[in-house]
């Protein structure tokens, strides 16, 4: 079985970009189901998927198909801070855990370092 790290960085806010992100949480629960080993990242305005009010209908329903299928891993704690989108408090209200911090951006090695495949959406 494989092991896939899906980065999302897709702003949920821009009707395309939402669209992209809920394809990409379907693939990785899908592939979760099928006994792959997966996670769900998301970054930079990602990171606003698991609060957010987008205009597509079918990025909630994909985000809560992810995380009953157990593949959130985290958001960016640094985009997530204040200086930047300043949403840490909602996004651990949501439950999410955050890596990295206001000084420190996580990048992509720390799924590559653990053989991870990674799909940036």
């Amino acid at each position: 079985m494989g092991r896939y790290a899906f980065i999302i960085l897709s702003n949920p806010e821009d009707l395309s970009e939402a669209v992209r992100a809920a394809h990409a949480l379907h693939y990785a629960a899908g592939l979760k189901e099928e006994g792959h080993d997966v996670v769900v990242y998301f970054d930079g305005l990602g990171s606003r998927i698991p609060i957010a009010q987008s205009p597509y209908k079918g990025l909630r329903p994909a985000y809560e198909e992810a995380v009953r299928a157990g593949v959130i891993y985290g958001a960016c704690g640094y985009c997530a801070s204040p200086p930047h989108l300043n949403i840490g408090d909602e996004l651990r209200r949501a439950g999410l855990r955050l890596v990295g911090d206001e000084e420190h951006h996580e990048d992509i090695s720390i799924f590559i370092d653990s053989g991870y495949q990674v799909l940036i959406f």
